[in-house]
């Protein structure tokens, strides 16, 4: 009898927790209560941020709706192929968090800033000062890192504004073009990475708009960061050389007279390799810069004969100089202005910590005094199945 009791009690307490159990799991899995819903949020794609006359920073922010309401077709760029749209939204504050919060008075939906491809500094803004924009984009919790930046030549208004015939917006079209290397790739984790390093200067690609139509924007340059501002901006051909000495050179066509006097060839480079090799004897700094390339040629519209190996060696050669040549011309420039963006400061740190760490404090004078030398080795690989054309090179001169 005292077995069957306790049995029966032990079979009560199983069937307790057999029921409790299940209702326990589904107070705790009672759904998502805090959810967001996609129709509720103002997703930012692209943010343009300028300096006002009066000195506050505007923003101009770039919005991707998925559901828009009929009612702001006049104000909207429609996307190839689908029912969505692009708006563009402004507002003016004195710091970035504050034109942000001026932004979300005027939304009906919440702003959301996790899927922003691209942030855009004014040229007015970047000579001025990237602090408050970057200390925004760093501290809240929302903006991706891996970013893209850029800075506009001119209003960053008109690059976010601008309605493209192909992607889904200008902020698609920008990174697009930035993964394909047009320029430099730079995101906001990269920047902040080169601002702490030795030299403190950082690189930001700077975006054009081809003013003829009809308008496209395109990469075209590049800002040098120090102190948080803009202090120098390069060229199309010296960020090239830029690349080169940050080894992001994956792909390039070179175009150069064969010979002198010649017509043009080109080659097709698809595998480069940069090194960087700082060298101190006694009071001599130098860097060395080391390259090795391959490569095809792409095209030959002059006489020489590259079935003769003596002269695809005279090619390699000429694209050699090709490549110093650009990049001597970015080395010069940045120790002409005593700005080092091209990572010799970083170079000598990790190689000779002991002598950097007496010369830091001295850095900007003992910059441009560096000596620069080059090992560049260029080699075609594919020169194809065309000797020296006959039909085609007819009418130019000889030359074997």
């Amino acid at each position: 009898m005292r077995l069957s009791m306790h049995a029966s009690a032990r079979f009560i307490r199983c069937s307790c927790v057999r029921v409790a159990a299940p209702l326990l799991l589904a107070a705790l899995l009672s759904g998502c209560w805090d959810r967001t819903e996609i129709n509720d949020l103002a997703i930012i794609t692209a943010a343009g941020m300028d300096l006002a006359d009066d000195g506050k920073i505007k923003l101009s922010v770039q919005l991707f709706v998925p559901s828009p309401p009929s009612s702001e077709q006049g104000s909207s760029t429609s996307s190839p192929g689908a029912s969505n749209k692009t708006i563009i939204r402004y507002a003016t504050g004195l710091d970035m968090a504050d034109a942000a919060a001026r932004l979300q008075e005027m939304m009906s939906r919440r702003l959301f800033w996790g899927q922003a491809d691209v942030f855009i500094f004014g040229e007015k803004l970047a000579k001025r000062s990237i602090k408050e924009p970057m200390d925004f984009l760093t501290r809240h919790p929302h903006p991706r890192e891996r970013a893209n930046l850029f800075v506009s030549d001119g209003e960053a208004e008109e690059i976010v504004k601008w309605k493209t015939p192909i992607e889904r917006n200008s902020a698609e079209t920008l990174r697009e073009m930035a993964v394909l290397q047009t320029g430099l790739n730079t995101s906001i984790l990269q920047v902040i990475e080169e601002l702490a390093e030795e030299a403190h200067t950082a690189v930001i690609p700077v975006v054009r708009i081809m003013r003829k139509k009809p308008e496209v924007p395109f990469i075209g340059g590049t800002v040098a960061i120090k102190d948080l501002r803009q202090a120098a901006k390069l060229d199309s051909l010296e960020t090239r050389g830029l690349l080169w000495l940050r080894n992001e050179i994956k792909f390039a066509t070179l175009t150069a007279p064969a010979y002198p006097g010649g017509d043009y060839a080109s080659v097709y480079i698809y595998s480069a390799n940069s090194k960087l090799v700082p060298s101190i004897k006694g009071n001599k700094w130098s860097m060395l810069v080391a390259i090795e390339a391959t490569s095809n040629l792409n095209e030959n519209a002059s006489t020489l004969d590259i079935t003769k190996e003596a002269n695809v060696k005279r090619l390699e050669r000429t694209f050699e100089g090709i490549i110093q040549s650009r990049i001597d011309k970015t080395v010069k420039k940045a120790q002409r202005s005593g700005i080092d963006y091209l990572g010799f400061a970083e170079q000598y740190h990790r190689h000779y910590p002991k002598h950097w760490l007496a010369a830091k404090k001295d850095w900007d004078t003992r910059f441009p005094k560096i000596e620069v030398r080059y090992k560049i080795r260029l080699t075609i690989a594919r020169n194809g199945l065309t000797g020296k054309n006959a039909t085609l090179q007819s009418g130019g001169g000889n030359n074997s």
